[in-house]
């Protein structure tokens, strides 16, 4: 039930943690996951309060971030590649300006990638809000609202399908907006999966408080 647009969640928590020694003898620092790259990579991203319109591809280039940009090369007819993440596939339309970005994981089969994106925005700053939720925890679309101080509101959408079924390929789809637009729940049905609701209530990565279109938008006006 995968969808082209979508990115969605399931699963526990990240990818093996890999401890390194900081600078002070004896403490240890677990190296950053893949989420916590990509949580990076969001906040330097995002537009700050108050700023309208959709950022250009040259310009979120131009911005310091994980993300390891290059000559964007067409993907399909809408979508171009423009650089790689953390072991991800970055890709954003063909047309400017940027209104989204996407970023693809692929794992092998059987081995499932169990990332958890709620808690690394948590942990870099963002309040992270349940708009819509999937009904399997195995597969499916999640919409949660992002925000963080000083940073314009933003809808993140994870696609994932992380079953650790050896014939099953894990696949992570996960996808960011940056502009300022807030999905009704018939866009994201038709963008991500018929089965995408308000009942947030299985609580995949953690407990996530719940926020509605209305109020979601009412705060994306708010602060831009």
């Amino acid at each position: 039930m995968r969808t082209l647009l979508g990115t969605s969640l399931c699963i526990a928590l990240i990818a093996s943690p890999v401890a390194a020694q900081s600078g002070r003898r004896g403490t240890t620092v677990a190296a950053p996951t893949p989420m916590d790259a990509l949580a990076e990579a969001v906040f330097a991203l995002t537009p700050a309060s108050g700023v309208r319109g959709t950022p250009t591809l040259s310009a979120l280039q131009a911005t310091k971030s994980p993300i390891h940009w290059r000559a964007a090369q067409t993907l399909e007819g809408t979508t171009r590649t423009v650089g790689t993440l953390a072991g991800a596939q970055v890709t954003a339309p063909r047309a400017d300006p940027a209104t989204m970005l996407t970023f693809d994981w692929q794992g092998e089969r059987g081995q499932p990638l169990g990332f958890d994106p709620v808690a690394a925005f948590r942990k870099r700053g963002f309040q992270v809000q349940a708009l819509y939720c999937a009904s399997m925890v195995s597969e499916g679309t999640n919409y949660f609202l992002l925000s963080a101080p000083g940073k314009r509101p933003g809808v993140l959408s994870v696609y994932a399908f992380d079953a650790p079924l050896a014939i099953s390929s894990v696949e992570w789809s996960i996808r960011y907006r940056l502009d300022g637009h807030v999905p009704t729940l018939e866009e994201a049905q038709a963008e991500a999966d018929l089965d995408v609701s308000t009942d947030c209530s299985t609580q995949t990565f953690s407990p996530v408080r719940q926020i509605s279109h209305a109020a979601a938008v009412a705060l994306m006006r708010k602060q831009s």
